[in-house]
């Protein structure tokens, strides 16, 4: 019995240090989003991204570019890919450890308090991974090196992927980070279209400031 309460209290403890939201699933496609889909997504031309440091010295070049799509078996939802390579490094041995994507998190799909948010690398191919979906706050997404040290080296591909609600976007920063930081302008879910309603409340509101401010 003493036993049993000193696990359940070792267990309590250990709970806080999950992240918030974090996803536990990965090198996996979103749920509704198949293989065929995958295959048949097309990405925008890609951006050269260079890692500088505090002395903006290059330390690091990758590549990242992005499409945006829907798929048959998942109705309703928008997937927004991400697809970053690693292409050349100052230091031997040195990889990409951490991807970061800001923006307004509220905008993200959950599922039973899972933000959906991913990777998928090489086919689905096993372990080592190199970045997995980690932590979520109210303005950006994480993908962290793997607890085993790993992430994106020379060559190597991931495609990371968000899954919303919403078909409409804006333009956002992707930070690639590791002895450099380097940055990519890419779409991602955002505000719907106001309703006609609601553009209508807003013109007033702004009419009536303006008399206020005439007054």
């Amino acid at each position: 019995m003493r036993l049993a309460l000193v696990s359940c209290m070792a267990l309590l403890v250990a709970l806080p240090a999950i992240p918030a939201g974090a996803q536990v699933q990965t090198n996996a496609l979103p749920a509704g989003f198949t293989a065929a889909d995958f295959a048949g997504l097309v990405f925008s031309p890609e951006q050269t991204v260079l890692g500088k440091d505090n002395f903006n010295v290059t330390k690091w070049t990758a590549g990242v570019s992005w499409a945006i799509a829907t798929a048959p078996g998942a109705p309703g939802d928008y997937f927004y890919w991400y697809r970053v390579e690693a292409k050349s490094f100052v230091l031997p041995g040195d990889s990409i450890a951490r991807t970061t994507l800001n923006l307004d998190t509220a905008f993200v799909k959950s599922v039973a308090s899972v933000v959906q948010f991913g990777q998928f690398e090489g086919g689905g191919a096993p372990a080592p991974l190199s970045l997995v979906a980690a932590s979520v706050d109210p303005n950006k997404l994480s993908w962290d090196k793997t607890p085993l040290g790993d992430g994106l080296f020379a060559t190597e591909v991931s495609y990371l992927w968000v899954v919303s609600a919403q078909p409409t976007n804006q333009w956002v920063s992707l930070q690639l980070i590791n002895g450099g930081v380097g940055t990519a302008r890419v779409p991602a879910p955002s505000n719907p279209i106001p309703e006609p309603l609601s553009m209508v409340l807003t013109g007033l509101g702004l009419a009536a400031i303006s008399r206020l401010r005439r007054g």
